[in-house]
């Protein structure tokens, strides 16, 4: 890190924090509980790839539907801003576009400058600051930015490092084509359900299983 180089904690980025605390809530955490209950009581094991891939063959798009859904309702949500009215993300996006112009990757301006009396406060979000779930939320999620020995530590002193590398699938493309045509006349496959989808798991653990005999 370069010595002109500030630590913050993540406590400085409250509103993206903000934001996950709303994606845990709104469906995140329904799929925790599932995978969690996949690894206790149906034979998932987060260890094997062959297993993520699996997971992610299965209920990847069902994760994208959720996600996308949620999405479309925060963009349309009205934010309660002090010393403005209330407005939508969506509603300050457009109405940007028409007073700033418009922005995107084939128009990249110089970022304003901004003058910062403290720069650790640069991100806070006191609102979020002040709302003793969010906060409690914030701490779970970063127990390692709050070393209980030394109260006066200055921040994090390593940055997070979380390797997502795809899982390769294991079967031949007949094999997969056969693994979804079982699926879809056994299951039904298009459903959203969460006990659904546990069905889903446990007949597809079933037939790749077979795979291997």
């Amino acid at each position: 890190m370069s010595p002109n180089c500030t630590s913050f904690r993540s406590v400085n980025n409250t509103r993206i924090e903000r934001l996950w605390y709303d994606v845990t809530h709104a469906f995140g955490h329904k799929w925790k509980l599932f995978f969690i209950d996949l690894e206790v009581n149906h034979g998932l094991n987060p260890s094997i790839p062959v297993h993520i891939w699996l997971l992610h063959h299965l209920f990847l798009r069902y994760i994208d539907e959720d996600a996308q859904e949620w999405s479309e309702a925060w963009n349309a949500h009205d934010l309660h801003i002090r010393g403005e009215r209330t407005r939508s993300p969506r509603d300050i996006f457009l109405f940007s576009m028409i007073q700033d112009g418009p922005r995107g990757l084939e128009r990249i301006l110089e970022p304003a400058e901004e003058s910062l009396e403290d720069p650790t406060t640069y991100g806070i979000d006191w609102d979020v600051m002040d709302d003793p779930a969010l906060m409690c939320h914030h701490l779970m999620q970063n127990p390692d930015e709050w070393r209980d020995h030394n109260p006066f530590a200055p921040g994090v002193e390593d940055l997070s490092n979380v390797p997502c590398e795809p899982p390769n699938c294991p079967f031949s493309p007949v094999q997969v084509a056969h693994l979804d045509q079982q699926l879809s006349a056994a299951v039904d496959t298009s459903s959203r359900s969460m006990q659904v989808h546990k069905l889903v798991w446990q007949e597809a653990f079933r037939i790749c299983n077979v795979f291997y005999e």
